[in-house]
Formats: C-alpha cells, structure tokens, sequence
C-alpha cells in the first residue's frame, strides 16, 4: 500500500478502505480523513481539467446542464445571503463564473479564480467577469483583502487544502467568512453503502481523480480550527438523486443496480433530516470567537435540500 502524509493531521498511519479507477483509497487512522494515495501528477490534472477531456463541457453545449448549474449557483447565493451581506467576493474554483454573476446581482463586488482555461476563458469572455486562471498560490492577492471567500464543492480537488487555507485565511479580512461545499463522507448514503461496497462491487461516494479527499464534519472542521476558523454554521445537503443513482429507467438495468438504488436512494433524501446530509456546506470565521469552535460536530446544523 503507498504511504503518504495526511494533508490534515500529518499521520503516515492509513488503512485502505479501496481501489476505484486505479486510485487507491485510504483512511488516516490517526484523524480520519479519507483521500487518494496515488494523485495524479500535475499534468493529468491539466489533461483532467479541460472541455477537450469533458470537464463542464455541458456548460457550452447542454442548455440542461446550464440550468442546473444555474440552480445550484442560486442555491449557493441563498446560502451566502444567510450569513453575510454583500462585500468583497472571491469564488475560489469559479467554474464559468454563473454563481459570481448570482452574487454580483446581488450586489457583492465579486472575482473569481479557476484552475481550467476553458472554463475561466468563458467566465471571462461570455460573462465579462474578473476571473484569473490558474492555482491559488501564496502573495496571489492582498492581505486582508475580501469579505468572504468561497469554495463550491472545490476543495475536495486541490492536492493540498491545507495549503489553500493558509492563503485563504491571510487574504480574509479579520472575522471574514469562508464557505466550503463538499461531499459528506459520513452523509447517511455514503456511510451506509460502503459497509455493502465489496457485496455490491460498487461505492459511488468516491469519484477519483477529480475527488482528492473525502472530508466529514468532523475532518474538514478540524483543519479549519487548525488554521485559525471558528466554525459557525453547517448546513446538510443531497446530492440529487439522479445524478447519485441515473434516471429510474437507469435503475432496470440490472437487477443488482435496481436492488441497489431500491435500498440506498431513501438514505439520500434522509440524511439531511437527520443532520447526515451526502453534501455539506460549511461556513467559517477568521479569527471569530465562538462557543461552537472548540469541536466540529458541536457546530450549528441545518437541514435543506439543493
């Protein structure tokens, strides 16, 4: 099994948990973070990263897709405007810019930097919207300089978060917010399918190599108070169930998959009544005093549905 730190607590102790698409997943045994052994190299991540690979090429050819990525950029802005009013934006990740132009309606000051060519050209080129292409790399932007800083279901693909929220705290200003969306490795769904990935040949959670890290409440909300957050609101999310399960017709495929999807589809519309949501969306402070800072799974939670 390769060895490799954890970008959260620092361990080389790690168990595998399993082997997807040629990437080996493994769980920290010191904090429990589960993430890819063997990332691909900066190269494939470019290849990965682009229209000519499919990456968000529904955004310039599907108007389907579009629309949902419309809807989930309102959906973020309704989460956004329950915890701060408009200021000082920066979208880390931004895609083609469509939750930007959400919060620029909204009236945010708002700019965006992303990691694709494709996707940053079209935000800027179709969108006129201040977008940088590339990484988040330390002295990239002033101190102090931003509101909020945001990442929608981003920081599971970076090679380090904790890198990332190191630059991310110096360019927040004091008592400044970071939103993170993620997949919810302990969501109800994900957690009770893995237990029945080696009878069913089949855990869909991990999507390797996009998905670096599979973060929980309690993973990503120890990293956060690592670098100087106080964590103060999760919100429990779902993954849409067709996009988890396909379409119903999709299910008759086999037996097995319809069995499957039969038995762990109601888990995914549940999970956030329960506070076990398949996606989470975590808000943080900069330098906030809070009760609910001293251990992540005390923070405040609220059930919704994107």
């Amino acid at each position: 099994m390769i060895k490799t730190k954890c970008d959260v607590c620092a361990s080389s102790s790690q168990s595998e948990i399993l082997t997807k698409d040629g990437y080996q997943l493994v769980r920290c045994e010191s904090c429990g973070l589960i993430f890819v052994a063997n990332p691909p190299s900066a190269e494939q991540l470019e290849k990965l990263y682009s229209f000519a690979n499919g990456y968000h090429q529904g955004l310039v050819q599907s108007d389907t897709e579009i629309l949902r990525h419309e809807g989930e950029a309102r959906a973020n802005m309704h989460i956004l405007s329950k915890h701060a009013r408009p200021g000082i934006l920066l979208d880390i990740g931004c895609s083609t810019g469509l939750f930007l132009l959400e919060a620029q309606r909204s009236g945010w000051r708002v700019c965006g930097l992303e990691y694709s060519p494709d996707s940053a050209k079209l935000a800027q080129e179709n969108h006129h919207l201040d977008v940088t292409q590339g990484s988040l790399v330390k002295d990239q932007y002033p101190e102090n300089s931003f509101d909020v800083v945001t990442m929608w279901d981003v920081i599971e693909h970076l090679p380090s978060p904790s890198a990332a929220l190191d630059f991310v705290k110096d360019i927040l200003k004091p008592g400044g917010l970071f939103i993170a969306k993620t997949p919810n490795v302990d969501g109800l769904y994900p957690a009770l399918s893995l237990h029945v990935a080696g009878k069913f040949g089949y855990w869909g959670h991990p999507e390797p190599p996009g998905h670096l890290y599979q973060f929980s409440v309690t993973t990503l909300g120890k990293l956060l108070m690592q670098k100087g957050f106080a964590i103060e609101h999760v919100h429990h999310q779902m993954i849409p169930i067709a996009y988890s399960f396909g379409t119903f017709k999709e299910w008759c495929r086999s037996l097995k998959w319809f069995a499957y999807s039969c038995i762990f589809a109601p888990t995914v519309i549940l999970g956030p009544l329960v506070n076990r949501g398949d996606t989470i969306t975590i808000v943080a402070q900069k330098n906030a005093a809070s009760s609910d800072a001293t251990h992540p799974d005390r923070a405040r939670t609220t059930g919704i549905s994107c």
